[in-house]
């Protein structure tokens, strides 16, 4: 069986995510099973059509960017072969975005307070699913009104605003807590299924039909915030952005500001 033991070494030293090491050893160990061979006997055609065969099974492009990622990884960076691999075009779909309206009726149709915690924190200071069930109690700044992120993606530390309308039902729910993580169950944190499964449920209940998800909330507020005149390089911060063009995929038409330009034709 293959060793990817240099790849995992090698991606501790440079500080990757637990989570980003994860993918790239299971898609490199994915990729040798389909192929066949040992990794130093792998060639650049060997790789390429590995990516056509998934892109022959309508593998989403996302997907097939982060597989190429992976395998560019380790046999460049990590072997030194001169594959020179291309990574895939990225489909650029719209995002899916809900109105505050929806967001608000979601979180009034649900009855169980963490769960209504839950999508205020997520909407309200625009946190990915990984750093809501993450963070702890201690890392409330309730004085500046502010939540301290730590090792949010790409092991980044950023301090993300809170509303009020959270704040309030905050100090309720925590009661005398002082650490340990917000929301729990009776086996530890919350899980990612069951993030998921609060969202879908809520949009069950608020009867939306849009096709949503956890991030759509951090999509939404990052729309909202930028729709209400924010400084984009303010937003960059807020969401934790390396590059500015990340942010900038949030520059959209709000369908009221679509209805408000004039046709042509007219």
């Amino acid at each position: 069986m293959q060793n990817f033991k240099a790849l995992v070494d090698e991606m501790k030293v440079r500080g990757y995510s637990r989570k980003t090491i994860k993918y790239y050893l299971h898609y490199n160990e994915k990729f040798i099973y389909f192929i066949g061979k040992q990794s130093d006997k792998v060639t650049k055609k060997d790789v390429e059509s590995y990516l056509v065969w998934l892109y022959d099974r309508n593998k989403s492009s996302s997907t097939r960017h982060l597989i190429c990622a992976a395998l560019k990884f380790y046999y460049e960076q990590i072997l030194k072969r001169r594959f020179h691999l291309k990574y895939p075009k990225k489909e650029r779909k719209l995002q899916v975005i809900l109105t505050k309206e929806e967001i608000l009726s979601m979180i009034n149709v649900l009855n169980n307070k963490k769960h209504k915690l839950l999508i205020k924190l997520m909407y309200g200071s625009g946190l990915r699913l990984g750093e809501t069930i993450n963070t702890k109690i201690e890392d409330f700044d309730l004085e500046r009104k502010v939540l301290h992120i730590r090792a949010g993606k790409g092991n980044k530390d950023r301090i993300v605003n809170l509303s009020e309308n959270f704040l309030r039902e905050f100090k309720e729910y925590i009661e005398d807590r002082k650490e340990g993580y917000l929301f729990t169950t009776k086996k530890g944190k919350l899980s990612t299924r069951s993030v998921q499964s609060v969202v879908k449920n809520a949009l069950k209940l608020a009867k939306i039909k849009k096709k949503a998800h956890p991030h759509t909330l951090r999509s939404s507020y990052a729309t909202h915030l930028i729709e209400n005149g924010t400084d984009i390089s303010y937003v960059q911060k807020l969401l934790g952005h390396s590059s500015i063009k990340t942010t900038q995929g949030y520059l959209r038409l709000g369908a009221d500001a679509i209805r408000s330009i004039k046709s042509p034709l007219d």
